[in-house]
């Protein structure tokens, strides 16, 4: 009888937002050492090691809050599973992640592609250049405001978002202050996501590095 203990675990870097799947096996853990797990952009999303005899140590970064998280989970649970698991932000309870057998995790992974475009189709992206990127760029912006980091200079964070085919306009609604954000390629995305806030530059407000209202962050 052949066992089977390999596992595929999908984390969204909390770096470049990327969803990407890694499969490692239960060989590959060993003498308590930590086995590194990256993105495909070179930021490393997670690791994981045994802790004694009976539990698995994940640590990961979050793409939600930013933060470190730490969770154990049963050994024979863990490499036994034949369902999907979610991997979630400890600070808010919402889901970055999933682990389990690989058939189960090219499934989810289509499953959230369908409804990524229908998502697309209902906001009526799909005339856009690139509606994926658009979304996701979308999806960081919206991230931001839950967590009260998008906001404008003059200390308003009621902000009205506009779509276009190529970018994504913040205005405030308390001053009419601008922000542009473009979406048309990785790179676009990569630097937003990388930002820990967004903040729109007030208009009445001094121009110093503020100049042509491009986007910025901290």
């Amino acid at each position: 009888m052949l066992l089977d203990k390999t596992i595929e675990l999908a984390l969204r870097c909390h770096k470049c937002g990327r969803l990407e799947k890694t499969k490692f096996n239960i060989f590959e853990l060993r003498d308590g050492h930590f086995l590194d797990l990256k993105c495909s952009c070179g930021s490393a999303k997670a690791r994981i090691k045994e802790k004694g005899e009976k539990h698995l140590q994940l640590e990961y970064n979050c793409v939600l809050c930013d933060g470190h998280h730490r969770r154990l989970f049963d050994k024979k649970d863990f490499w036994s599973s034949n369902s999907i698991n979610q991997i979630k932000c400890l600070k808010t309870g919402l889901e970055i992640g999933f682990y389990g057998p690989s058939s189960l995790i090219d499934d989810e992974l289509n499953k959230q592609k369908n409804e990524l475009e229908i998502m697309a189709d209902e906001l009526g992206l799909n005339d856009y250049q690139k509606p994926e990127l658009l979304l996701e760029v979308f999806n960081i912006v919206h991230d931001r405001a839950t967590f009260s980091k998008l906001y404008c200079e003059c200390g308003s964070n009621d902000i009205d978002v506009k779509l276009y085919f190529n970018k994504i306009e913040l205005k405030c609604r308390n001053c009419g202050s601008t922000l542009n954000i473009s979406a048309e390629t990785e790179e676009q995305l990569n630097e937003i996501k990388n930002k820990d806030k967004i903040i729109i530059k007030n208009i009445n407000m001094t121009k110093s590095g503020w100049s042509d209202n491009k986007y910025k962050g901290e």
